[in-house]
């Protein structure tokens, strides 16, 4: 048996497919061989076949899966013949689902709209694929094979969408620089709907000053509410909401566009309605205090995460990790066994490379997965655990963790709390947290960071440590293009634009600043200085001009970056 949120994400894929390949002037094409929707059902087909391993599987509760999530008929032999003959291609992790190129045209064109979880359709299609391999594979128990060919899959998906903006594009500087472009069709929208709804009003000299809708012809007085008449009022509220307020300097926030989407509902995968409303009344019942285990919330984190510039190896890594709980999750809910694993973590590195920015999502992400109970993130150094005289240490050590328990106790530069010579209250202090990690397990997690060679001697140093802190995530440092993604998001957020010869500076000088190695390189905290600085000098130019509008007060040019 499938559960119902599965269900529904596959319900959800196949509506949207169907939406997406039969909207009048969309992107797919009209002659091809096969529906979207079934298209969706091959490429899902394919990747399951590749992270199936044979020798972590369920082959009849998973073929039973494969025939009831997709609405196939397919036999154990038939999928392993299709798995050698589509799946074992070399160049797999090369090769986009054609299903979701389609998905991504729609999503990028000038008619396209939000999902209604809050995100781009393809993003939902996306995190479709994760979680039904997730519930594939957890019939087996994970394995490291399928851990990591569903990481890779899953991560070549989520790469095609940041190609194409498509991963975080509320802060994308690319995707905002196509909103021209989108108000620009949309007047082109606009007069050819005009064309074909539409007919003039005329002066006496003959002149147009105005139109009035055209009567429905009769065949057409029936039909519902199609998704392009939606983007069109989409198009609409967006231009109108623009016009009204440029003066005011307020922006459209898409957001308000976050509703459920115009395509009727796929009910064929049998979610009964009784179902449905009893779903309908717990969402209404807690809007006030929305649960943060829907969907969106889940989504949204996780696009936060993987939207991150540069940390492509600590994102595989938390995929896998978040991944692994997913299953686990899975499993109990089969009533199958499933094995103890520790959650806590060290995050090594050197400083600005976003470990406390990851743990603060990670926070939020374990508790909707259920592995903390509020998902607070509670971020201290030595001088919050340990004080100066006898007993002290434990007990301001344990006033942190239980302000800490239900969610994690971020430690930074936790080894100082085992590196003083002579005597010191720094064991107590980790005795102290070793303790509460045991006796509140099931609602506690603790992320140790810092430098990578004091951050393994520091678990080395107890035997407690390095039984528990038995997953490292490291932390490198950012390279110069990232470092100038950095600035540029900077610039970005904070409504500045730079000139060609301002950009061509900044990019060779934090690419120097990248390859130069000394100590103490605080990455992303070194652009941070260098953006205010920049900022600073920008403010000294502008206010000694005799002339100050929009245009100075945002533009960034070469002497206000040159150091």
């Amino acid at each position: 048996m499938i559960t119902k949120d599965v269900k529904a994400m596959i319900s959800y894929a196949f509506s949207y497919a169907d939406e997406i390949g039969w909207k009048k002037n969309g992107t797919y094409p009209r002659d091809a061989k096969l529906t979207l929707r079934n298209q969706v059902k091959d490429d899902m087909l394919v990747f399951l076949g590749y992270i199936y391993d044979e020798d972590s599987s369920d082959p009849d509760r998973q073929i039973a899966f494969l025939n009831d999530s997709l609405q196939i008929v397919i036999n154990y032999q038939n999928f392993m013949r299709f798995r050698e003959d589509k799946c074992s291609s070399s160049d797999i992790l090369n090769r986009v689902p054609l299903s979701l190129t389609y998905f991504v045209r729609d999503d990028t064109s000038p008619y396209s709209r939000r999902g209604g979880y809050g995100i781009s359709l393809s993003k939902y299609l996306v995190n479709t694929f994760n979680d039904v391999g997730c519930y594939f594979i957890s019939f087996g128990g994970i394995s490291n094979y399928e851990q990591e060919r569903l990481s890779n899959y899953i991560g070549m998906l989520n790469n095609y969408l940041n190609e194409n903006g498509l991963m975080d594009p509320g802060t994308s500087y690319r995707f905002r620089e196509s909103q021209a472009e989108r108000d620009r069709e949309y007047e082109r929208l606009k007069e050819r709907y005009r064309a074909a709804h539409e007919k003039p009003i005329r002066n006496n000299d003959g002149g147009i000053f105005g139109f009035m809708a055209s009567p429905p012809k009769k065949k057409d007085s029936f039909n519902p509410y199609t998704s392009s008449q939606a983007d069109l009022d989409v198009a609409k509220m967006m231009h109108d909401y623009k016009q009204k307020n440029a003066d005011k300097g307020i922006v459209f926030d898409e957001s308000m566009l976050h509703s459920t989407p115009s395509g009727n509902i796929d009910t064929s995968m049998g979610i009964s309605g009784n179902e449905a409303v009893s779903g309908m009344q717990e969402a209404d019942e807690s809007t006030e205090n929305r649960e943060s285990n829907s969907t969106e919330t889940l989504d949204m984190l996780m696009d936060e995460l993987n939207s991150l510039i540069g940390l492509s190896e600590v994102k595989r890594s938390l995929n896998n990790l978040i991944n692994l709980v997913k299953v686990k999750k899975m499993r109990e809910d089969m009533g199958l066994k499933t094995p103890d694993m520790s959650l806590h973590l060290v995050f090594s590195g050197n400083p600005g490379t976003g470990k406390t920015t990851v743990a603060r999502l990670l926070a939020k992400i374990y508790h909707l997965l259920g592995v903390v109970s509020k998902g607070q993130l509670i971020e201290v150094d030595r001088a919050g655990l340990v004080e100066g005289y006898v007993g002290q240490t434990a007990i301001k050590t344990a006033e942190v963790c239980d302000s800490a328990k239900g969610g994690v106790l971020f430690i930074d530069e936790a080894y100082t709390l085992t590196q003083s010579e002579g005597k010191d209250f720094g064991q107590e202090a980790v005795d102290t947290i070793l303790k509460r990690m045991e006796d509140d397990r099931k609602d506690f997690i603790v992320i140790a960071a810092g430098y990578t060679k004091q951050m393994k001697d520091f678990v080395e140093s107890n035997p407690g440590l390095k039984s528990r802190f038995n997953k490292f995530i490291e932390f490198p440092d950012y390279s110069g293009e990232e470092l100038f993604d950095i600035f540029h998001s900077m610039t970005d957020s904070q409504d500045y634009v730079m000139n060609g010869e301002a950009e061509r500076f900044v990019r060779v000088y934090l690419r120097d600043m990248a390859e130069i190695e000394y100590d103490n390189f605080a990455n992303a905290r070194e652009v941070r200085n260098y953006f205010e600085r920049c900022v600073e000098r920008q403010a000294s130019r502008v206010i000694n001009e005799p002339s100050i509008d929009a245009n100075s007060l945002t533009t960034v040019k070469i002497e206000d970056v040159t150091e």
